[in-house]
């Protein structure tokens, strides 16, 4: 995820006042969680303005597997093996 993008993500989390609206929660890319996929959950936008499928740890961290907000859109690359 470029700049841009964890802009918008905190954008969005602070307008649907989610995780307490904190614009310094911190977004990473769901392959550093190393729990079970279980956790994954979808965070929709209150407006219908699109979701984020990820999961937030409690502790300030919020691990993004993908995301569509407005007509932005984003997904995790999948590992390629060679």
């Amino acid at each position: 995820m470029n700049e841009q993008q964890r802009d918008l993500l905190r954008e969005t989390i602070q307008k649907n006042d989610w995780f307490g609206g904190d614009l310094n929660i911190r977004l990473d890319v769901w392959s550093n969680f190393h729990e079970s996929p279980d956790s994954l959950r979808n965070y929709l936008c209150r407006d219908g303005s699109g979701y984020i499928r990820g999961y937030y740890d409690g502790a300030g961290t919020l691990y993004i597997k993908r995301y569509h907000l407005r007509d932005e859109e984003w997904t995790e690359p999948s590992p390629v093996h060679i």
